[in-house]
């Protein structure tokens, strides 16, 4: 009796479920870790397949973020309803509060590559800033970009405050506390007042 080929026992291989795999498993991992602390083994173990496979798919970890952020499936867009300045800093704090996400994680990195920044910036342009700053220079309001950008500064701050729990008040407050103080703010830089 012959022994059967070990391509006959093999499972059949299945590319795009690998690669969505992967995909899935990065961008929990990318969330919960970051991108510096989250391993191509740890990704590889959680996706269930070889993590060779991410520089086949991705070139390599960097790719495979870069492919996380790229993904429109996985970056829930902001809804047109709250395309206002308080719209989006309650979608985003309460997004950011509960869900640690590979984007918001890529904000706080200081140690991305130029391609990494790009794409952040690509995605922060088209999701949130270039809606925002569109509608303002739409009513002639002067450093319209500046204001929109200062807004994802203002709400990125506040979340990694409220993570690290370095500010005690800060973290204890809820979401509601947090905007009702903030509104004069927002809607400051909503009206284009500078003070």
């Amino acid at each position: 009796m012959t022994n059967p080929s070990p391509t006959t026992n093999r499972r059949p291989y299945d590319a795009r479920a690998s690669r969505e795999a992967l995909l899935d498993a990065a961008t929990c991992l990318f969330a919960e870790h970051g991108y510096e602390r989250a391993t191509i083994r740890e990704i590889g173990e959680r996706a269930g397949v070889d993590a060779a496979l991410i520089a086949r798919y991705f070139g390599g970890k960097e790719g495979l973020f870069l492919a996380v952020l790229s993904d429109p499936a996985r970056l829930t867009p902001i809804p047109a309803e709250r395309q206002t300045f308080a719209g989006v800093a309650r979608t985003l704090l309460e997004r950011w509060e509960t869900d640690q996400t590979p984007l918001r994680g890529a904000l706080v990195s200081t140690q991305q590559s130029p391609e990494i920044r790009d794409q952040v910036r690509r995605i922060l342009d088209f999701r949130v800033i270039d809606p925002l700053a569109d509608r303002l220079a739409e009513r002639g309001i002067p450093d319209a970009r500046l204001r929109a950008e200062l807004l994802i500064a203002v709400l990125t701050g506040v979340t990694v405050l409220r993570r690290n729990q370095v500010l005690e008040e800060l973290q204890a407050a809820s979401i509601e506390d947090l905007l009702e103080l903030a509104e004069p703010m927002l809607a400051a830089l909503e009206r284009g007042e500078t003070t």
